[in-house]
Order: structure tokens, then C-alpha cells, then sequence
């Protein structure tokens, strides 16, 4: 099948030679004869790894030597495979720590691969438990399940309970970035401090908690969540300043009860360090969604969203200084943590928008920039056709942290992003990178659901942000953008541009409901949609005049993408 110049064999567009067909090996299970004719696949047997960073699997190669995912790749089962693995552990085998009571993930940032206790000397709650919520809205409509929910739920209630300022702070009600492992209360364990220090925070990580704080409410309704969300908000709008080179729209590390900058180790003259630094979009972000359900200081958080993305496409978009994130990194000088996350995610939220010209007029060349800038100074590789990221480090070289197989979360979100980017701009090579380093971040996964961060060569390999929060999202980000990269034969919900709120999967039948009236979803599914309704009645077969219907997009294993809009309920019933 031909689209756009691709050739669509096995379930994934690939540019090929006009002969070339596509050759799997399967180094667990081989084929029958019969299948693979069907296929018109060969099996071999590599009996090699794609670095030495990664013993989990042996590697599974195309015949043109580049790199598939590990599991069941003619069925377009890899991502599908680690996402239910890394729910599974998330859900039934992640340990409960024996002096507290409590999931490791509530109070440690990591934990050892024999024990599943932690140990790490800090926690990072707030980044983690953000992450975690992307995640979940997006798998619980792709997979319908409500155990994942329970799973998150805990993470932003421990937080509420045990990681939030007080009422009467500079920076009020907002959550605490950090903590001391196995502590029971967070605010403790800040970098550029003293460990034993109590009231720092990472103001970039009140935009990072506070979307992931709406988001939920969205998704349950209870508005204790969207409170905590507007309390994020609120704290950054007081604080917010018009920033330049030297200064980020609010510090990056502050002390929460006076509102004092933390010092830092400073090595820029007339600069303290954590005067710049954080991700700024993730606040951006944060107003965005304010703005849009109307809750709040809308006038205010409009300003602000406004002030900070300026800054943003004046500034780093110009000069790439996309510095100081991660928790727990000094902030020794200006560009000693330039890293990977900013840059990636500030390129999501433009591609995440109806009309990315609407928030950056240059976005085709900014994204691309972002994307090329990030391959430049991070990749690695490329192995077997795929480039891996790796996640932080100081010019000129870049190479710092943390492997030389990259990380499981960076990789996979710089193929999400590319996938995204493809699906706007029909870029071939966005295309072709995306759908590598997808594969290639699937052989952090082991069997077990144990999902390293970076690779053997890592002292705390098992991370909850890097091997889970951070890397579930982006493989349903992805499939989202390219619904051919979805598991052949099965019935997915993709991608929604509303919160999904329920969804019950049926033979030939599959109902949702979102969080907002008006909405537009991506579905794969296995068989032909004789009816859809919403919006009161049977949407048409076309969404072109009226503003709502569907459309569909035949594959060849004879399944189908489904695009949906509705814009008067919420309520959606397909029927085949």
C-alpha cells in the first residue's frame, strides 16, 4: 500500500527500495512455515545485543539490518508489550517498604533490582508523579484500565498529604520537588543545599504537578485536584518576572518560606546560578489548560503564559541554553546541566496544539531545530539504524550523563516527538527516526517488567520517572500520531484531545465518554464501524461540512484508523 510516497509493510511505513521486503528474526519463538509465507517474512536468529548495555534481548533486525522492537514486531506488538509490563510491575510487583507500609514509589525515586527497595539519596516526587498522570491519560483509553488509576491516585494523594507548603509561605500550598529517602514527609534533600534543609522547592516543578494535578481532576471530577492545580498556578503567577538571558521567567531553586533564591555554587560572574534554569513549558503548560476550562485567575494566567512563551521562543529557542532540570544536579554554573528534557517537551506542546502556528508562527523550523539540536548534542549510535538519547551533560562535548546506551525515557520521547512532528510536517526522516528509537527503547525492558533507566553501566538503573512515568507516555504518544504503529487485529483507543473519563471495550462495540463535550479521537480497530453516535445521533461519515462525523482509513491486514469528532457530548458509541 502506498501513502505519501511510504510503503506500509507489516503494519509500520518504512521507505524501501522497491524489491526490498522486510525480514524478521525471532530470537524466543520461530515461526511456522506456513505463517511466515503468509507474512512474507523469514526468521532468523541473531544471537547478538544492541549494545552491550542491554542484555535483556537479543536484537531484531529488518533486512536491511535496522532495528525492530523485541517482541512480536510483525504484529505490531512491541510497544503494546512494554507498556503492559511496565503497568503490570507498576500495579502488582512494585515492593512495599517494611519499616513504613508504604509503595517504594512514595518515597524513593529509585529502587535496587534485587530487593525493590530503595536507596537513593534523594527523591524527585513531583517531576515523577506529573509524569506518571501523562501516562495514565493515555493508557487507561488505549487499555481500560482502572488499576493504573489507583496507581496514580496514590502518588497525587501522598503528595497532597505529606509534599505540599504551607498555607502561610511565600510560596504557598505548592508541592515540594524533593525529599530524603524513605522519609515520610518531603522538602528535605534539595540539591544546592543542606541535606537536613526543610522548605526548598524547583519552581519549574509546580508546573510539571500542577497540569498532571488539572488533568486528574479532569479525568475523576473531584475538584481537590483542580484546587491544587489552581494553588500551582497562582504561586508562579505572584512570582513570575519578564526574564532575559541570564534569568529565567521565575529562579529555579527557591527557598519556599522566605521566597530567597538558593545560593549556588556559582562560577558566572554577577549570575547566581539558580537565577536561570527549570522547565519553563511545563507552566506554560499549566495556564494553557487554566485558560482553557476558564478556573482561576484567567485574566492573570493569561499575562503569564504569555510573558513565559515569549520568553521562551526569545530566548533558549535561540541561543539552546535548555538548562538545569533534573533534581539532582548542582547548579555549579550557567550551562553545566544543559540537557535533552526541556527542548523535547517545549517541541510536544507546540505539536500538541489544534494549530501549532497559533503558539509559535516558525514552529515547522523551531521543532525541527529542537529535534536536530537534541540528536546533535545527545545522541548516540546510531545502533542498528536507531539513535539513542542520552540525558544531560556539559559543553563542548555534551557527554555526561548517564550511559552510553542512553536512556529508556530520553530515547523514547525524542521518537515520540519525531512522530509527531511527521504526522504535521510528513517529514520522511522524522518518520524513520521515530519508529527506531520506539524500537530501540523498548530493549530497556525485561521480561520481568524491571525497565532500567540507562543501561547496565548505572549504579541506580531502576528509576520511577525514567523507566515508567517518562517512558510510558511516549509510546502512546506516538502510536497516537502514527495509529499504524498500533497492535495489528486490536481495538485501541489512541488518542483523545480530552480527557477520557470511561471507556468499555465490547466485541464490535467500544463506548467512551470525555471529559469535555467537544473532542477528537484517533482509534485502531479491528473491524468496520456500521455506526457511530454522539452528539444526540448518528454522526455521518464525513466531518467535513458539518463540523462532526468520522472517517476511516482501511489498512491493509484490514483493520482500521477511525478519526472521530464530536461537539455537543462527550458520549460515544461505536458499533460494528
Amino acid at each position: 500500500m502506498q501513502m505519501d510516497g511510504w510503503s506500509e509493510l507489516n503494519g509500520a511505513q518504512v521507505q524501501l527500495r522497491p524489491a526490498l521486503r522486510r525480514t524478521f528474526h525471532m530470537s524466543k519463538k520461530c515461526l511456522g512455515p506456513a505463517l511466515s509465507v503468509l507474512l512474507g517474512v523469514a526468521v532468523l536468529h541473531a544471537q547478538n545485543y544492541v549494545n552491550s548495555e542491554l542484555p535483556w534481548h537479543d536484537a531484531v533486525l529488518d533486512s536491511g539490518n535496522k532495528l525492530l522492537a523485541w517482541h512480536e514486531a510483525e504484529k505490531n506488538l512491541g510497544y503494546d508489550h512494554v507498556l503492559r509490563l511496565a503497568w503490570d510491575y507498576m500495579e502488582h510487583k512494585a515492593a512495599t517498604d517494611p519499616k513504613t507500609g508504604l509503595k517504594v514509589y512514595l518515597i524513593n525515586s529509585t529502587y535496587d533490582a534485587k530487593t525493590g527497595l530503595g536507596g537513593y539519596w534523594q527523591h524527585n516526587p513531583a517531576s515523577t508523579y506529573g509524569q506518571f498522570v501523562d501516562s495514565f491519560i493515555g493508557w487507561y483509553p488505549y487499555s481500560g484500565d482502572k488499576e493504573a488509576g489507583a496507581v496514580v491516585r496514590s502518588m497525587l494523594d501522598y503528595q497532597l498529604a505529606h509534599g505540599t507548603t504551607p498555607a502561610n509561605w511565600n510560596w504557598a500550598s505548592v508541592p515540594f520537588a524533593t525529599s530524603c529517602p524513605n522519609e515520610l514527609d518531603f522538602g528535605k534533600c534539595l540539591t544546592d543545599a543542606p541535606r537536613s534543609f526543610y522548605g526548598g522547592i524547583e519552581t519549574d516543578k509546580l508546573g510539571e504537578l500542577g497540569i498532571g494535578y488539572v488533568l486528574f481532576y479532569e479525568f475523576t471530577g473531584e475538584r481537590k485536584y483542580l484546587t491544587a492545580g489552581i494553588q500551582c498556578a497562582d504561586a508562579l503567577a505572584k512570582h513570575i518576572r519578564p526574564g532575559d538571558e541570564t534569568h529565567t521567567p521565575w529562579p529555579f531553586r527557591v527557598d519556599a518560606q522566605s521566597g530567597e533564591i538558593i545560593a549556588a555554587d556559582d562560577r558566572v560572574p554577577g549570575v547566581s546560578g539558580n537565577e536561570y534554569g527549570g522547565m519553563v513549558v511545563a507552566s506554560v503548560r499549566l495556564f494553557a489548560e487554566l485558560i482553557r476550562l476558564k478556573e482561576g485567575n484567567v485574566a492573570q494566567y493569561e499575562n503569564c503564559r504569555k510573558l513565559a512563551w515569549d520568553w521562551i521562543l526569545k530566548y533558549p529557542m535561540h541561543n539552546n541554553r535548555w538548562i538545569a532540570y533534573f533534581e539532582d544536579v548542582p547548579h555549579h554554573d550557567g550551562d553545566n546541566n544543559a540537557n535533552q528534557a526541556i527542548p523535547t517537551m517545549t517541541a510536544y506542546y507546540i505539536l500538541s496544539q489544534k494549530d501549532p502556528a497559533s503558539v509559535d508562527p516558525s514552529w515547522v523550523g523551531d521543532v525541527g531545530h529542537l529535534i536536530d539540536w537534541v540528536k546533535k548534542r545527545f545522541g548516540r549510535g546510531p545502533y542498528y539504524g536507531a539513535w539513542a538519547i542520552d540525558e544531560q551533560g556539559a559543553p563542548p562535548d555534551f557527554v555526561g550523563c548517564c550511559s552510553r546506551a542512553g536512556l529508556a525515557s530520553d530515547s523514547s520521547r525524542w521518537g515520540a516527538i519525531n512522530a509527531l512532528y511527521f504526522e504535521r510536517t510528513r517529514d520522511g526522516q522524522a518518520h524513520e527516526d521515530a519508529f527506531r528509537s520506539l524500537n530501540y527503547a523498548t530493549y530497556f525492558a525485561a521480561d520481568d517488567g524491571k525497565i532500567a533507566c540507562c543501561g547496565l553501566d548505572y549504579a541506580d538503573s531502576f528509576w520511577w520517572d525514567d523507566g515508567y512515568g517518562d517512558y510510558i507516555r511516549n509510546f502512546l504518544w506516538a502510536m497516537g500520531a502514527l495509529p499504524e504503529l498500533a497492535p495489528k487485529g486490536e481495538d485501541h483507543l489512541l488518542r483523545s484531545t480530552s480527557v477520557v473519563r470511561k471507556v468499555d471495550y465490547g466485541k464490535h462495540s467500544l463506548r467512551y465518554t470525555t471529559f469535555d463535550a467537544e473532542g477528537a479521537e484517533v482509534l485502531r480497530l479491528s473491524y468496520l464501524p456500521t455506526r457511530i453516535e454522539a452528539d444526540g445521533g448518528t454522526l455521518p461519515a464525513d466531518s467535513g461540512s458539518t463540523g462532526h462525523g468520522y472517517t476511516v482509513t482501511p489498512l491493509p491486514e484490514g483493520d482500521y484508523i477511525v478519526r472521530i469528532k464530536h461537539l455537543s457530548s462527550g458520549e460515544v458509541h461505536i458499533v460494528g
